[in-house]
This record gives C-alpha cells, structure tokens and sequence, in this order.
C-alpha cells in the first residue's frame, strides 16, 4: 500500500512537472508559456455522496435515505491548454456504512489531482468555447469525525486508531466556460480508502470500500491571463524571399561600388527626369493571433511610405485580413481591423506621412486573398 501510495504521488508530481514546461497541444500548435502568475482558478463547490461498503447494514434502504451531503473549495492552475494541477479541500456527511457502525459520520479530507482537457488535447484549443471534458486522477487523505465534527469516541481505541486513510481519485469534470473568469461545473468523482475507514474490517483485512460523489459550483479566474497564445514562427518561404531580396540588393550594392568614379572620355548623359516612380504593390504578413508588425516586415511599411514621400498626391488604401483556419468570424474581423491600424500607424507615427492620406479598411476571415492560409494573416497596401 505504502509503495504504491509513493508511486502514484511521484507519477502526479512528475507529470506536474513536465506540464509546466511542455506547451504543444494538437496539430503541432505551440504555445508561449505564460507567467507564473498566470491561469490559477479558485472554485467552490457542494452536492452529495454515495458511500459503498462490504456488510452494508441498510442495503435495502431507499437510495434517497443513503445520500450525504458534502462541499468542497479548489484551487488550481493550468500549465498548458492541455495538463492543469488542483489541490481540492472537501467534507461532508456519511449515511449508512457498516454493520455495527454508527451509521452516518462525518468526515474531512483533501486530495491532489493532475487534470487533462479532452477536447484541447483531441481537437484544437479554442479559449472562447463553452464546454470542456476533464478527466482527473490524484491522491488523497481522509480524516473521519463523528455527528458533531469531533474526534470519534475515546473510549474506542481501536476505531480512532483506524478512522484515516489515504484515499485515491479519478473523476470527470464538466466545464462551462460563461465568460474568460468565470466558469460553471458539474463534477462526478469516486475515491477509494481502506475499509477500516468507517470503523469496520479491523481485523487486519485489507480491504477497501469507496465512495462516489457528485458535486456542482462555480469558478473564478484568480487575476492574470486565463488564455493561451499561438507562438508560430514565421514562414520559411517569406523568411528566404526577404533574405533573396537582401543578397540581391548587396549584389547591386557591391557592382556599382566597382564601377568607376567619372569617365572623362565618356560623352556627358543627361539624366532622365521620371515625373513619378513606380509603385510595387506591398504587403505586411503577421503572426498568428498577432497585430504586431515584425522587423522582417517593417520592409515593406518603409517602401510604401518612400513612394508616398516622392509621390504627393498618392494616397494609400490599407486593406487588412485573417485567416479562416484560426479564430472564429467575429474575433478575426476584429483582429483584422488592429492589423489594419497597426500599418496605418506605422505609416503615420515612423514615417510622418499624413493620416488624412490614409484609409483603411479589414475583411476578418470573409475574404481569402491567397491559397495558402497562413499568407492570408496579412495586410496589403493599395495605392492610387
């Protein structure tokens, strides 16, 4: 008993462990690892239990007669969208255990679960859906009391000697998501403790009765960030054309350093005026789940902003997007609008051209400028 007690709590602690530290979910999807403070809950909790014993005295009693009632508060943190830890603190009410028992007794106890969001780990992690499947497994302790919440009868030697047990706990938790800090459950669960927990089987049998419990409350976010973030690195093909441009650009670069100075035998060239240079249509490619214009991309806010500067009267019409495999509807199109004003600012704040020159406009996921999906987390600038 003792060797597996020590097992299980060194597998619960080692998967603990490696929860905090391993971040992928589903669909290789990596996300950034957020601050300590970050995603702790606190949850209160309360409804009833059924205790199972060998020998049950009021086995024919109705199974209304033979619920307790029974509480609970939890505090707990989610390591990844996927693995999350909780210690849980509960009591309540026994009703019929066994034979020659005081049949309802009190008791108080605590256990340590590791936690796993099915629907995370299987399907994709979305923080704005409403339900979550959560199998659970730990390991606790009971402590027995009787009728009125005191040590069980001195007299009784050799039941106070028995009335604590270490117990073990697998459930399932229902979550419903009502906003990013508040949540509802409904929690079924089932522990087993040695039999001489309620005073019966103390002849030195190892046996073992259980108990199942189902408990509903809610949940409140404990401050700090309750969500995760997409850390996705940026695209290889975009990362080897902008170095492709640079190599060729030095190419040039190092050409004319070669060339010579003057030519005095060379007839004198008068240079051609060109009324307005020529404008390469521009784009901006973001992140996943990001407004934020990387330095790989300031590139092409720069362009725009130089032909704007040689060009007067040339305005800029910004045009922002999402793409349709991440994010729902309504939270791409806002995403696409910061995307839009990001550019717009960037052209504005950097660069000094003047906002009365600029107009933006964003599609969310509605439009899909390109195959490929992830070119689509883009911005593009139209110039007249």
């Amino acid at each position: 008993m003792k060797k597996f007690s020590l097992l299980l709590f060194t597998a619960l602690l080692a998967f603990s462990i490696s929860a905090q530290e391993v971040q992928n979910v589903s669909h290789g999807t990596v996300y950034l690892k957020n601050k300590a403070s970050d995603n702790w809950y606190i949850g209160l909790g309360g409804g009833t239990n059924l205790y199972m014993t060998t020998g049950e005295s009021d086995a024919d009693a109705a199974f209304g007669d033979r619920l307790g009632w029974m509480g609970q508060v939890e505090i707990g943190r989610w390591n990844s969208p996927i693995w999350g830890t909780r210690l849980v603190i509960d009591g309540g009410h026994i009703k019929h255990v066994a034979d020659g028992i005081d049949p309802e007794q009190n008791w108080l106890g605590g256990h340590v679960d590791l936690m796993y969001n099915v629907i995370n780990a299987w399907g994709s992690y979305n923080p704005e859906r409403v339900y979550s499947l959560i199998p659970y497994l730990g390991i606790g302790y009971m402590y027995g009391l009787d009728e009125d919440w005191k040590k069980p009868n001195p007299d009784n030697s050799l039941f106070k000697s028995q009335n604590q047990t270490l117990t073990y706990n697998v459930g399932l938790i229902n979550n419903f998501q009502l906003s990013s800090n508040v949540a509802l459950f409904l929690e079924l669960g089932w522990r087993v403790m040695q039999e001489t927990f309620d005073g019966s089987g103390l002849g030195g049998n190892y046996e073992y009765d259980s108990m199942f419990t189902g408990t509903a409350g809610i949940k409140f976010g404990l401050g700090g960030k309750q969500s995760f973030t997409p850390a996705e690195l940026m695209d290889y093909n975009l990362i080897n054309d902008l170095n492709s441009q640079i190599n060729r650009l030095r190419a040039e670069n190092e050409e004319l350093r070669l060339r010579p100075e003057s030519c005095p035998e060379c007839p004198e060239v008068q240079p051609t005026v060109v009324a307005e240079s020529v404008y390469i249509p521009n784009v901006v490619f973001f992140r996943i789940n990001s407004s934020k214009i990387d330095k790989g991309q300031q590139v092409s806010v720069y362009n725009t902003a130089e032909y704007m500067k040689a060009n007067e009267n040339a305005k800029v019409n910004i045009v922002a997007y999402a793409d349709k495999q991440t994010g729902t509807p309504e939270y791409n199109f806002a995403l696409s609008e910061r995307r839009a004003r990001a550019v717009a600012d960037a052209l504005t704040n950097e660069y000094g051209i003047s906002s009365d020159r600029i107009s933006i406009d964003w599609k969310g996921d509605t439009e899909q400028p390109y195959a490929e999906n992830d070119f689509n987390r883009v911005a593009i600038f139209f110039v007249d």
